[in-house]
């Protein structure tokens, strides 16, 4: 296609958009350029910066910890504000937790004993086994 563009050598610029100055920048017509002062690559601004943020953290960990040392053993009145209904659910969890955690300190006991009358021998083969599974847990 381009073979159907006539080419004259009489215009040898391209044409420009409407935007395109005439002239050029005035930084090339005997203007210094701009220069900048060499910064220095000392660190003390940066440590003391950071010195300065971890004061500030402690001091706001300990305004914190004060204002909640204040909350601790007062009433919120939340728990006050429920229900009769409610509160009485939430005693009866209350006794739930206890009882399970009765159990599972039982049950724990009873593995104790159990642990307790099996032979070193089984003892072993248990604990290779459990390397065993595990290492095949990692494998795949």
């Amino acid at each position: 296609m381009s073979s159907n563009v006539p080419i004259s050598g009489s215009n040898i610029t391209a044409p420009t958009p409407q935007n395109t100055p005439l002239t050029h920048a005035p930084i090339s017509s005997g203007l210094s350029r701009p220069t900048v002062p060499d910064i220095s690559e000392d660190n003390e601004a940066e440590e003391e910066l950071k010195d300065n943020v971890g004061n500030m953290q402690n001091v706001m960990a300990g305004l914190v910890h004060g204002k909640l040392a204040g909350l601790i053993g007062r009433s919120s009145g939340y728990v006050e504000s429920l229900t009769p209904d409610i509160k009485r659910s939430v005693e009866g969890l209350k006794g739930v937790q206890v009882k399970y955690t009765e159990l599972q300190n039982q049950y724990k006991r009873e593995c104790l004993e159990l642990e307790k009358k099996v032979s070193p021998e089984k003892r072993m083969s248990k604990t290779r086994f459990l390397i065993f599974f595990l290492f095949l847990k990692l494998v795949s």
